[in-house]
């Protein structure tokens, strides 16, 4: 087992300094000052962490005159101990970048418990904080999803850096951080940030708090985010957000079936935050696509049902998908499913086109032998070919060379059923 480290540099020193030139780092009457110090922790990980302790839990305790302390990585703490007091009280943590930018964390603390757990040395206030590259990784310590409205990693709405924050089960308290403008890489950078936290034990990114306007030079602050506390051994990671959601509608369910000559489609959603508008849409092609239904999010953080009957006239499947629309504009598209109406046959056959590629959705109740032709608009053959389909759902893929960007015409067809449709089909 390895063993927790731990730098103790207030302790019962009267006078520890140390100076280069005219800079100097000093520990007396049991306070950390800084005047034009840099203290740069190392070699600390979330799970084998360095500590550098504050044993005193006067706001005092800490005082910089220039200087700061460079954490940049996630197992790079400063625990302060906050010992007894239990009055409102600001703590600010003098962090910084490199010898450059100043990046405090303050953590405005309103009340605390009483009796046993109150805000002791048992249950201090340890945070840590460091840069990342622009996709956002390393994540910070169980994190398990970055996806949603601005990408992968959410390098388009995320600011690249994130901060652990955890504290005593009975704290109450808000705090305000600091990041470098040129941190900022979002594709709102100008507009309005909050600060989220990652729930770990629900695996959600909770509402929004705090505010601050986005700088892209010199650094910027949010303030007033909701310290969710959760005891020392609780890991709490937050980052900043460009006004939504890293996770704006967390789906957990999506179904459709048929019920008395109609479809009917639910889903669920674990979470929404910031999300203007719901729609759910359909296609027969998976190319072109129609919302036939538009729901008013709850924006809640709980477990939210979603119903709506639909009557298919077509005799054919029918894909669904759902587009969440944020309140910024951006969109996020679910998976897709389909559903045969109630009327249609149980076998099919359906086209739909990519780049350079027609993709044949089929399914059989037996293995069966697809023959397939292309055609141009003037009725010129222009591919032909046949496969394997396989019982059940697969999908088939076609590839094409040498032919120009047009509609063309694709039919397909088995012993039991065939397909007739009109594609269009782009080529590089």
């Amino acid at each position: 087992m390895s063993q927790t480290r731990k730098i103790h540099t207030i302790l019962i020193f009267c006078i520890l300094s140390l100076a280069i030139g005219t800079i100097k780092l000093a520990g007396q009457n049991n306070s950390l000052v800084l005047n034009g110090a840099y203290i740069k922790m190392n070699n600390g990980t979330y799970s084998n962490p360095v500590y550098l302790v504050v044993n005193s839990g006067q706001p005092a305790a800490i005082k910089r005159n220039s200087g700061h302390i460079i954490s940049e990585n996630e197992g790079n703490f400063v625990q302060w101990n906050t010992s007894d007091v239990t009055t409102s009280t600001d703590y600010t943590i003098p962090f910084g970048y490199s010898n450059s930018d100043y990046l405090p964390v303050t953590l405005h603390k309103n009340s605390v418990g009483s009796g046993a757990g109150h805000v002791d040395n048992a249950s201090p206030i340890i945070i840590s904080t460091w840069g990342t590259p622009s996709n956002n990784i390393s994540w910070a310590n169980s994190v398990t999803s970055m996806t949603g409205p601005g990408g992968a990693d959410e390098f388009n709405s995320v600011i690249d850096r994130w901060w652990q924050i955890l504290a005593g089960t009975n704290v109450s308290a808000t705090f305000d951080v600091t990041y470098r403008g040129s941190e900022n890489t979002t594709s709102s950078s100008n507009g309005v940030f909050n600060g989220q936290q990652f729930e770990i034990s629900t695996t959600q990114w909770l509402s929004a708090a705090g505010s601050g306007t986005g700088v892209t030079s010199g650094t910027g602050t949010v303030s007033n985010i909701n310290l969710m506390a959760h005891g020392i051994n609780t890991s709490s990671p937050y980052v900043l957000s460009s006004n939504i959601s890293p996770l704006p509608i967390e789906l957990t369910s999506f179904n459709g079936v048929c019920n008395e000559n109609e479809i009917h489609i639910t889903w669920t959603d674990a979470s929404e935050i910031n999300v203007s508008t719901i729609e759910l849409q359909k296609s027969y092609d998976l190319n072109s696509w129609t919302t036939i239904y538009s729901a008013t999010p709850s924006n809640q953080n709980t477990e939210t049902n979603y119903g709506f009957n639909y009557k298919e006239t077509n005799n054919q499947a029918v894909y669904f998908r759902l587009q969440t629309i944020d309140i910024d504009g951006k969109n996020e598209i679910s998976e897709t499913i389909y559903v045969l109406p109630c009327s249609a046959k149980s076998e099919f056959l359906v086209a739909f086109s990519e780049t350079n590629t027609i993709h044949v959705h089929s399914h059989f109740e037996h293995d069966a032998l697809v023959n397939y032709s292309l055609y141009d608009i003037q009725g010129k053959l222009v591919a032909t070919g046949k496969y394997n389909a396989l019982t059940g759902d697969m999908i088939f893929s076609i590839p094409l060379e040498l032919i120009s960007s047009a509609i063309y015409i694709f039919r397909a067809e088995s012993s039991t059923t065939m397909c007739n449709q009109k594609l269009l089909i782009k080529t590089l």
